[in-house]
């Protein structure tokens, strides 16, 4: 990988630090106590993270995305803060400290930083847990704010671990495509003490649910858009009259939708969810 940009202080960052194929140990970060003040993120899910690690004073921008609530645990931090349309014009005009984005999306213009100098530092996609502690602790470090990152892994710890001894309410996921859910939605349910029925490869169709027989359906966030045709699965008669709306539990797709500390959140609302509709029911 590049060094940084000669601009950049000694030893401050390296220009690609990359956290994907750093080794177990995680990337090298110099010991000094200079770190980038004005940082720039490029995706939606390394806005989550930087958002909640960092003061709007040390934030250049984040994407627009960040401030759109169906994706966004984090519209309120982002409206202190300029956003950016992850270009590269946009990152030369705003010459940040520091460049957060992803590991997977839009190579070209990844390709184009580095080559250009900049310092860019890419963030694995988390779809677990272990995951994203790991990517929470990595990009704190490179942040300088270490103390920043364990309160939040640990505030999340404590939230998934809530109920483990809760009673076993068994649920499904189901939507347009049927019974499928993403590994993040799995781990949400698994931290709300619920017994997920969803199979592990899918989608399944609507027999398939008759014959799980769920309490709860939970309808995750992949049905935001407009009108589809897999509406006619979702609100068909039969899963209607078996599961009515007092028996649907919702997962907005803001919960799931990036690896972030925010997991911990969904979990708790959505076992609140359930405490509710126990109690209308009973």
């Amino acid at each position: 990988m590049k060094r940084s940009a000669p601009r950049l202080l000694a030893g401050q960052l390296a220009v690609a630090l990359c956290l994907t194929g750093c080794g177990a140990a995680g990337p090298e970060i110099p010991a000094r106590t200079a770190w980038p003040m004005r940082v720039m993120s490029m995706n939606q899910c390394t806005d989550q993270l930087v958002l909640a690690l960092l003061p709007p004073s040390r934030i250049a921008s984040v994407t627009w995305l960040s401030r759109d609530p169906r994706y966004s645990a984090m519209v309120g931090a982002a409206r202190r803060v300029a956003i950016n349309r992850g270009a590269v014009e946009e990152v030369i005009a705003t010459r940040p400290d520091l460049i957060v984005s992803d590991a997977f999306s839009n190579p070209a213009g990844r390709a184009l930083l580095e080559r250009l100098r900049q310092p860019l530092l890419s963030i694995a996609d988390a779809e677990d847990i272990a995951a994203i502690r790991r990517n929470v602790r990595d990009l704190a470090a490179a942040l300088g704010v270490p103390r920043r990152g364990a309160a939040l892994i640990a505030r999340m710890d404590r939230q998934m671990s809530a109920f483990a001894a809760a009673p076993p309410i068994r649920v499904a996921v189901w939507g347009r495509d049927g019974m499928r859910e993403s590994p993040l939605l799995a781990t949400v349910i698994a931290a709300a003490g619920l017994v997920d029925v969803t199979p592990a490869t899918g989608p399944a169709d609507i027999e398939a649910l008759l014959r799980a027989a769920p309490d709860f359906l939970i309808e995750g966030g992949g049905d935001n858009g407009g009108a589809s045709l897999g509406d006619e699965r979702r609100d068909h008669v039969l899963v209607r009259r078996r599961w009515p709306s007092s028996r649907i539990l919702r997962v907005p797709a803001r919960d799931t939708i990036c690896g972030t500390p925010a997991i911990g959140d969904a979990a708790m609302a959505l076992r609140a969810q359930v405490r509710a509709a126990i109690r209308r029911k009973g």
